[in-house]
């Protein structure tokens, strides 16, 4: 079934090409996966997303009981500041949008460590500013855990360019909030990795 999918995601996206639609789609995959095109980037979601949390609305806050239920302190290791839950969260709770300068090239920046790739290496988020106000909590303070330890507590949806943070599971108070930042951060600082 996947090489079905691949040759059928290669053919859109050469038909695409050759046709020079302009205009975005969406098609939903027979395992719960979507196929997408935005913005001339193919968009390829192979997992089931149907029991994850919607993106929500642009306008959408995060409430005041989650964000009182989040602190900012310092971990005490190599991380520097992180998120830690001083109230009990809930399983699949809005942790707000990843902000910061949108960006089209990581080059020259002094400090990679916030950048988010919003689209495979076109279009960044740079979280640096937001990050450095430690009494505000922002998903730019979730620190890395990997994909599978009980520690990666909290999920990233990606879609139309932006990023939503939910808790991946309910979490108890004092536990660090983290998610997996993906194989692609590690890249060329494998030493470093956390």
């Amino acid at each position: 079934p996947q090489k079905t999918i691949f040759h059928a995601l290669l053919l859109l996206s050469l038909l695409n090409f050759y046709i020079k639609q302009t205009s975005a789609w969406s098609i939903p995959l027979p395992n719960g996966g979507r196929v997408s095109f935005n913005d001339g980037i193919l968009r390829v979601g192979l997992e089931d997303r149907s029991k994850l949390p919607g993106m929500p609305p642009c306008d959408k806050m995060v409430s005041r009981r989650i964000m009182d239920s989040i602190q900012i302190r310092d971990t005490g290791t190599v991380k520097g500041f992180g998120a830690y839950c001083i109230s009990p969260l809930d399983r699949h709770e809005f942790l707000g949008f990843y902000e910061g300068e949108r960006i089209s090239s990581v080059q020259g920046r002094l400090n990679q460590d916030y950048i988010m790739s919003l689209d495979g290496g076109m279009t960044f988020l740079d979280g640096y500013d937001p990050a450095q106000n430690r009494v505000r909590f922002t998903p730019a303070h979730l620190n890395h855990a990997d994909k599978g330890q009980d520690a990666c507590n909290c999920l990233r949806i990606l879609e139309d360019g932006r990023v939503a943070f939910f808790t991946a599971r309910s979490i108890d108070v004092g536990e660090e909030l983290c998610f997996d930042y993906g194989s692609s951060y590690w890249e060329g600082r494998e030493a470093e990795k956390i």
